[in-house]
């Protein structure tokens, strides 16, 4: 007896000294594996989910600020966004507190460099 790996999902497949050599682990792999060959051949992509062995590093509140500040085009999205929320009266809300009172410094910033 030899162990292989199933051609589907890569776990070891036992293989004994009689008859056809077994491809798939279980009846679950064989059935996938020939659902996929079937829909391959009537023209769909095959798609394959790869599970992250670790998760994703977690950025800073800094880190978010930094990446937005070196995109023109974030910085622009930002001010959009602040721009919609304000005119809809969203940006007064309780969560958004000193949202409007550093909007506000910014316009007085923005009018001051703009009359020179």
């Amino acid at each position: 007896m030899s162990i292989t790996e199933c051609l589907r999902c890569g776990a070891p497949v036992l293989q004994s000294s009689r008859g056809r050599p077994a491809r798939w682990c279980s009846q679950k792999c064989r059935r996938a594996a020939y659902e996929e060959r079937r829909a391959a051949a009537n023209g769909a992509v095959a798609v394959r989910v790869i599970r992250e062995s670790e998760p994703a590093p977690q950025l800073s509140l800094v880190d978010h600020v930094t990446a937005v500040l070196a995109s023109p085009a974030a910085c622009r999205r930002v001010l959009r966004e602040l721009t919609g929320l304000a005119g809809s009266g969203q940006l007064w809300d309780p969560r958004r507190s000193g949202v409007p009172e550093a909007a506000g410094q910014l316009a007085r910033a923005l009018a001051g460099r703009l009359r020179r």
